[in-house]
């Protein structure tokens, strides 16, 4: 795909990945603990970065509740090397929501960008077990994904 525009929103059984623009300002801030300003300008540096294919960063809620929960998705993309950040920030979750979003995260990185190869940026909120069974493996404190040959 020649640029992001066609990746929001995505849906799992349980949430909602989409531009975090598609959220009241005031939710977001909230949940990165920033003022309103601050948040505006982040949120606008994130659009500026998926569309120019360098990042991919969605707010992700619960269907259910339609609550803002977290954000997530890719940093420091080089889709010519197949490389990448991952990363996940928000709210503590349950084990087996944490893992179908670390799961929703990999496989896109992996089936949708063709990353064969990807860091992620802080563990803070995601369980050991999620990450290992999700196929990141740790090394020299840092957990990393890499496609198996």
């Amino acid at each position: 795909m020649s640029s992001f525009e066609g990746y929001h929103p995505l849906l799992t059984p349980l949430f909602r990945f989409d531009w975090l623009t598609q959220f009241k300002l005031k939710y977001v801030a909230d949940l990165t603990a920033n003022d309103l300003g601050v948040t505006a300008d982040w949120v606008n540096a994130t659009m500026r970065n998926t569309m120019d294919r360098s990042a991919l960063t969605w707010g992700i809620e619960r269907r259910r509740t339609h609550k803002l929960i977290a954000w997530g998705g890719f940093s420091d993309l080089d889709l010519t090397a197949h490389t990448g950040n991952i990363g996940f920030n928000g709210k503590r979750l349950p084990a087996s929501e944490q893992q179908e979003i670390v799961n929703r995260l990999v496989n896109f990185g992996h089936e949708e960008l063709q990353l064969t190869d990807m860091t992620l940026t802080s563990a803070g909120k995601l369980d050991d077990a999620v990450l290992a069974a999700a196929g990141f493996v740790q090394t020299d404190k840092r957990w990393r994904w890499m496609v198996r040959r």
